[in-house]
Order: structure tokens, then C-alpha cells, then sequence
């Protein structure tokens, strides 16, 4: 069944679950980063579910013109970080997170964005609301930036260790995905650790087999880490455990670069035009304002925020999960998937 709300034509018509809690920052910080959403998209309404005492002050500082926009749904129990999926699904069912998903289900909300346990979120996702069909395995997905714009990367965690069949599943997701938010066919490549067809585990070179064989799918072949951050693919298609090494490795460079401009920027003689210059790459980036990682098999959009983002952060995921409840992404995925079948 798909879930959708409204028109995007109707002002308030988009609406977005929070999760408050169980994240590595203060509950209050979820209603602060919906008022930046808010301000800058007139179609957006939030619903943020967490405990009212932890959110009480946030709250009393709504601008008044966003108050119709925003409410806060009394929920107390959370997800613990360190809970495992089995935990989460047997004591969580009233959890903020297990609440917001429930909420995309009853039609309440469109999407649903959380920075808690991300195999919790993958667990009661599943459970709450299911898989899209011929779906074994969801993936989590993330824009990085690239030469020339940004690449999609999938799976960044949710799956370790996957065969050759769950890569290809992983690639047709991504590539429909994609090519949703671009409104273009999207170039597909799949990790590895050269580009040459002898290279690499036997389960991506059986992937490559199956995807240069699969009808519909622009696929360009290997591609190896620095040719991700080069853009010669819109979606980077590897297992969780090599996603999420390559997002954590690009984060901590990029951190590096940034820490160093920034030291840098701050000595005399340096001028503005440094520290100019430094905003611009940092707005480019900061993996916080790159914020967002789409749960893509899961029949309901779903959008997962790091731990430990800040308010502009966690502001981008809620945005993206309203761009793509915007652009029915969970319908568009369907009929690409059904039709490239």
C-alpha cells in the first residue's frame, strides 16, 4: 500500500515524523532543526515525537507563524543506542522511533526521520511498514560530494556481507531511486578494488556479470574509491560493511581538510578571502550539511540522520525525506522496478 498524504500543492501538506530521541544529541534539538525545515519549505509540516518535558522550551520558542505546522506528540520511551534489532522489536513498540514509523503507516505522516539505533530503525521499519515486494533486503543510501556534484552510495551499513543477488537488488533500488531525484537515468558503478574484470571478491564480480546483463540499467562498470569522489558514477554500489568504511573514511578526511583551512584561516596575515572561501567548502562538504541516508526497500520513506548531527544537519535529513515524499519516491520506485523486471 502506499502511503501518501495531501497534495503538494497544499500549503502544510507535506508532513514528516521526528524521532526526538535515543540520538546522540538533546531531544530539543529535533524541534529546533524542524523550525529551519519549516522555514524554508512552506509545504512542510512536522510532527516530532519525544518526551513533551525535554521539549518543553524549544517549543515555548516556536516563531508563532510556524506553531500551526509543528506539533509535538507525547511519547516517553526510546530506543537505546546500544539495543540490538531483536531488543528493539520485542520492548520498543512505543518507543519514539517504533511511534513516528507507526505514523507513516496510519497515513499521519509521510516520511519518518530518526537518528537512533540504525538497526532498530531497520528492524521496526521492516516490521512496521514491510518491504516493497520482490524486496529481501533494504539498504541505506547517502549522497556524498563529488567532482562535478554528488554520488549516491549504497549499502552504507545496514547489510554486511551481502551475495551477488543482493548487490544487483541494491543497484536497481539505487538506480530508481536516483533517477527520481535527478529526473535522469542514472550511471550505476559497483566498488571495487580496480577496474579490471579479473579484480576483486567473487561476489562482485558475479554482481558486474548480472548487472551488465540487466535491461534498463546504465551500468559503467567497476569503480574504485578515488573514482567515486571523480563523479564517473551517480550510484556506488557495494555491501554495508565497504559503504560504511568509504563514508566514514571520506568524513574523517574531509574533517581533516577542513579542521586545517580553518587553523589555517585563523593566522595573521591569512585576510577574509580564506576564511571565504573556507564557508564555501565547508557548505560543500561538511559531511553534517550532507546529512540523510534513504531506507530504500522499505514501503514508507524513511530517512536515517547520524547520531551526533547538528540542528543544519539534522534540518537536511528532514528535507530530504520531504523531497522525497514530494516526488513519491516509494510509487516511482515501484514502477521503475516492476518495468526494468
Amino acid at each position: 500500500m502506499n502511503r501518501t498524504t495531501g497534495s503538494p500543492s497544499e500549503p502544510g501538506s507535506i508532513a514528516v515524523a521526528v524521532d526526538a530521541m535515543g540520538a546522540d544529541f538533546d531531544p530539543s534539538l529535533a524541534v529546533d532543526a524542524s523550525v529551519l525545515a519549516l522555514e524554508s519549505d512552506p509545504d512542510l509540516t512536522v510532527r516530532v515525537f519525544g518526551d513533551p518535558a525535554a521539549l518543553a522550551e524549544s517549543e515555548r520558542d516556536l516563531p508563532d507563524a510556524l506553531r500551526p505546522r509543528l506539533r509535538v506528540v507525547s511519547v516517553t520511551g526510546f530506543v537505546d543506542m546500544d539495543a540490538s534489532p531483536a531488543r528493539a522489536l520485542r520492548r520498543s513498540r512505543d518507543s519514539s522511533m517504533a511511534r513516528a514509523l507507526a505514523d507513516v503507516a496510519d497515513g499521519g505522516s509521510r516520511a519518518a526521520v530518526s537518528a537512533g539505533n540504525t538497526g532498530a530503525l531497520m528492524a521496526l521499519s521492516r516490521t512496521v511498514l514491510g518491504t516493497l515486494p520482490g524486496i529481501e533486503r533494504p539498504a541505506l543510501m547517502t549522497a556524498f560530494p563529488v567532482a562535478g556534484g554528488r554520488a549516491w552510495v549504497l549499502d552504507l551499513g545496514a547489510n554486511i556481507g551481502v551475495d551477488a543477488e543482493r548487490l544487483h537488488e541494491f543497484a536497481m533500488l539505487g538506480s530508481a531511486a536516483v533517477e527520481v531525484l535527478l529526473g535522469r537515468p542514472a550511471r550505476v558503478g559497483l566498488l571495487n578494488i580496480g577496474r579490471e574484470p579479473s579484480k576483486g571478491p567473487d561476489v562482485v564480480r558475479e554482481a558486474a556479470r548480472r548487472l551488465e546483463q540487466q535491461a534498463g540499467l546504465d551500468f559503467c562498470g567497476f569503480v574504485e574509491g578515488h573514482d567515486v569522489f571523480a563523479g564517473r558514477a551517480d550510484v556506488v554500489v557495494c555491501d554495508g560493511f565497504a559503504g560504511n568504511v568509504l563514508l566514514k573514511s571520506a568524513e574523517g578526511a574531509i574533517g581533516m581538510l577542513l579542521d586545517a583551512l580553518a587553523d589555517d584561516a585563523r593566522r595573521p596575515l591569512r585576510g577574509l578571502g580564506l576564511r571565504r572561501s573556507l564557508a564555501t567548502l565547508a557548505e560543500r562538504f561538511d559531511p553534517g550539511r550532507n546529512n540523510g541516508a534513504s531506507l530504500l526497500g522499505i514501503n514508507g520513506i524513511v530517512v536515517k540522520s547520524h547520531a551526533h548531527a547538528d540542528t543544519a544537519g539534522l534540518a537536511r535529513a528532514i528535507e530530504l525525506a520531504a523531497l522525497e515524499a514530494r516526488r513519491d519516491l516509494v510509487p516511482a520506485l515501484e514502477r521503475h522496478l516492476w518495468s526494468d523486471a
